[in-house]
């Protein structure tokens, strides 16, 4: 028998399938269970097949209450990664090689898009370790590198967590603080990054910083691998207003030593990853957009739920013609959030120049999102603002799109430099 919570979570699950063409039986579907055999054996998609096992994963999360735990518990990340890596999302083309092997970008949308549509933080541990985490590596690491710790990271036994922020250094990436200086045997580190998402579980800690022989300017900077518990390590959680199981950190580097080992690439690659990290920022807003649909599609199917339910002077709420307006206007933007996402997936996996088409489809996603939202908190009335109804949790965690990947002015500011227009 399923619980009341379960059950919304395998409806939103087949609502998002429709999306792809897939019918659900009347009954919890057999890929609710994680049966990757039979996915293939029916021949879907790779991002219908994304979706199944995403889905199956965020079933497991309900029934294990994995929300309802302390906040930035171990335990809880750690039985995240392992469902996700169970079901095999983390097997995507580029945490191997560093390159789209076909198929790539549409399936990291469609699980990140189905893992936002139950939890924020799940969607944000996912993306952390896959992308951020496991790409990073891929990209940037040495052979020896990837052999040691990209399976472990694949497998969901290794957490790890990225940190380029600094308290003066956002946006302007190259403004960052962070040296590492040569000393015998490897580096000593030193600076101080913030929000830093994942860095009280990671077990390690991908820290930007420049080379300071090469001084403080320009984008000659290089990657360090950093052991959590490392002497001179001091990570704080910090409060946010929504996902706090998986917390972004206030993290202070003070001479902490590293061995020649832990640079990203190795020696010979030093102050070579700036090419690298541009990829990364042009993962994390596509990511960011593709869960914007997720939560933007979950709060839609709550508030077309609730409608359908709620009885008001002797009907249905979803009678009323200014309720239906809403939800009309509410799945029309999803859909538009959708295709914006579609598009620069294709673009992506083309091998086209697509910062553009990302660049809009972060900004877009998560402009419309609040307003998403925003007409779900109408919809369901004064019950959306108590917990523990599910727009409320929603509610909070729409305006973190807002900033994630950078804001929506550095994607219009992008966007402009693409349409050729003058630099300021």
């Amino acid at each position: 028998m399923l619980t009341s919570v379960e059950e919304a979570v395998a409806t939103r699950a087949n609502r998002q399938l429709s999306v792809y063409n897939l019918s659900p039986a009347n009954t919890v579907p057999s890929f609710l269970q994680g049966n990757a055999k039979m996915q293939a054996d029916q021949g879907l998609a790779p991002s219908a097949r994304a979706v199944a096992d995403a889905a199956a994963v965020n079933r497991r999360l309900a029934e294990l209450k994995v929300l309802d735990r302390p906040n930035s518990e171990r335990e809880a990340i750690d039985l995240v990664m392992m469902e996700i890596a169970a079901h095999g999302l983390m097997e995507i083309g580029f945490l191997d090689s560093g390159r789209n092997s076909g198929g790539d970008f549409g399936r990291l949308a469609a699980i990140t898009e189905t893992l936002a549509s139950y939890s924020g933080a799940v969607a944000s541990i996912y993306v952390v370790n896959a992308v951020f985490g496991g790409t990073c590596l891929a990209l940037l690491g040495n052979s020896a590198q990837k052999a040691r710790f990209l399976p472990d990271i694949k497998a969901g036994k290794c957490q790890v967590a990225f940190a380029l922020t600094e308290p003066e250094a956002g946006s302007d990436a190259t403004s960052i603080k962070t040296v590492a200086t040569r000393v015998p045997g490897g580096f000593r580190l030193n600076g101080e990054k913030i929000f830093t998402t994942g860095a009280a579980v990671a077990d390690y800690i991908f820290v930007v910083a420049r080379n300071e022989a090469v001084g403080m300017e320009g984008r000659q900077v290089s990657v360090f691998m950093v052991k959590q518990n490392t002497e001179g390590l001091t990570i704080e959680p910090l409060q946010k207003m929504a996902a706090n199981l998986h917390a972004s950190c206030r993290v202070v580097i003070q001479d902490v030593f590293l061995p020649e080992d832990m640079v990203l690439g190795g020696l010979e690659r030093m102050d070579a990853a700036w090419s690298g990290l541009r990829v990364l920022g042009t993962l994390e807003r596509f990511v960011v957009a593709a869960s914007n649909v997720g939560l933007a599609r979950a709060a839609a199917d709550r508030a077309v739920e609730f409608a359908k339910a709620r009885q008001q002077f002797g009907k249905p709420i979803a009678a009323f013609q200014s309720i239906q307006h809403k939800l009309v206007e509410m799945r029309t933007l999803v859909r538009a959030m959708s295709l914006m996402v579609a598009h620069a997936a294709e673009l992506l996996e083309s091998g086209a120049d697509a910062t553009e088409q990302v660049c809009m489809a972060k900004y877009y996603c998560a402009e419309q999102l609040q307003h998403v939202v925003a007409c779900g908190m109408r919809v369901l009335g004064g019950r959306a603002y108590f917990q523990p109804e599910d727009m409320e949790r929603y509610y909070r965690e729409a305006p973190l799109a807002l900033y994630a990947g950078g804001t929506v002015e550095i994607q219009k500011h992008l966007i402009a430099r693409c349409m050729g227009l003058p630099a300021a």
